[in-house]
């Protein structure tokens, strides 16, 4: 496993047992408003005169399908939150990385998105202030023939990741507009591993 897979673990596992935590409180709440439910429906029952029975029995197995409603709603509303702050706690994780795996990962990438000729990659202030000074030199290095790129003075208002341009074509590969492209597969990634057991 890689550097970034253990990360990748680590916040999954994280999530996880987040996740456990949030469902069982969703569980409690449930069970709390069932259990309210339940004694509001006693204490009218012994009021109500006999021939209201069936309207009682209705309005119980209504009661009984909304409460299963806003269970399956809270669950719902809990996973959902789950899945936001691990997408969250991915891309802060990975802008977050010590410079040595954060810059090889930028290489990689940048590999992947080079063009022939001669390209600029932009990164934000944070990004500048910490990388390598032979990171220029060993992303050149990376690249294969026909290609490369010249990391731009000027920093770029972005998360994390970079921006490359070529002549007046640009493509953003921020950690934001990774993650918003690949929102879905994400989701379905972290779904998986958290609520299918």
């Amino acid at each position: 496993m890689t550097g970034l897979d253990n990360i990748i673990e680590e916040i999954l596992n994280e999530a996880r047992k987040e996740a456990e935590g949030i469902l069982t409180e969703a569980r409690l709440k449930a069970e709390k408003i069932k259990a309210q439910a339940l004694e509001e429906a006693a204490n009218q029952s012994g009021v109500i005169k006999a021939e209201t029975d069936k309207r009682i029995l209705d309005l119980t197995g209504m009661r009984e399908t909304a409460f299963k409603l806003q269970r399956k709603q809270a669950i719902l509303e809990a996973r959902q939150t789950v899945l936001d702050k691990t997408l969250s706690a991915a891309r802060q994780s990975l802008a977050d990385q010590p410079e040595n795996v954060y810059f090889a990962f930028i290489i990689k990438s940048a590999v992947t998105q080079a063009q022939h000729g001669e390209g600029i990659l932009s990164f934000n202030a944070r990004d500048c202030a910490r990388m390598p000074k032979n990171f220029q030199h060993l992303l050149n290095l990376a690249l294969p023939e026909g290609k490369r790129l010249i990391v731009s003075k000027d920093s770029a208002g972005i998360d994390g990741g970079f921006i490359i341009k070529y002549g007046d074509l640009e493509e953003n590969c921020s950690f934001a507009a990774i993650f918003r492209e690949k929102r879905d597969e994400f989701i379905d990634l972290i779904r998986g591993v958290l609520f299918e057991r």
